[in-house]
């Protein structure tokens, strides 16, 4: 299956949802000397927040962590 993130877009452009799933996800970036490190927290229908991680050093790696993230709790 693939999964692709759909952002929000205007205010709720920090929330998405994981595209054919239940899951939905919050990011967020915390500023951190020269740079921002960027997190995500994972949500479904039954739980407020399953987990949060990071840091990562891009958007798309971070992208790519909450991918496989949804796609490890799928296969349980």
């Amino acid at each position: 299956m693939s999964y692709e993130i759909q952002w929000g877009k205007g205010s709720a452009f920090n929330m998405g949802l994981v595209g054919g799933t239940k899951y939905r996800c919050e990011r967020y970036s915390v500023p951190n000397k020269n740079r921002n490190d960027h997190w995500f927290m994972l949500a479904d229908p039954y739980k407020t927040y399953l987990c949060t991680k990071g840091p990562y050093s891009t958007p798309e790696e971070r992208d790519n962590a909450i991918v496989e993230e949804v796609r490890r709790r799928e296969t349980e």
